[in-house]
């Protein structure tokens, strides 16, 4: 697999660097052919471009999704592979019903 497709399947921002710092050691080397050059240079690009987006966006961002109204106030609620931390209210809950508590943060 050459630099450009590896830019292209790769979302981690680690990753993306190793692919940036690989692409300017291909790109610098004399013995590199021309289309080796030419494929760095692009994965070059193409990393730096998703690492930009990724800090524009702050990070891995996750979906929030509607969670009803409650109170008079909306509420939302965490979507996708986010995680629910244990709080106060999770602790609480655990003690007072541990089927919900599991059935909120997967456990």
């Amino acid at each position: 697999m050459n630099l450009f497709d590896a830019a292209k399947s790769i979302t981690s921002i680690i990753q993306l660097g190793e692919i940036v710092a690989n692409a300017a050691k291909a790109i610098s080397d004399p013995s590199s052919t021309p289309e080796e050059k030419a494929d760095a240079s692009k994965a070059s690009v193409l990393a730096k471009k998703k690492i930009a987006n990724s800090k524009a966006k702050g990070g891995a961002v996750t979906k929030m999704y509607n969670g009803g109204m409650a109170h008079g106030r909306k509420h939302m609620y965490l979507g996708g592979d986010s995680s629910v931390k244990d709080n106060a209210g999770l602790r609480a809950l655990k003690k007072a019903s541990p089927a919900a508590y599991n059935k909120i943060t997967d456990r």
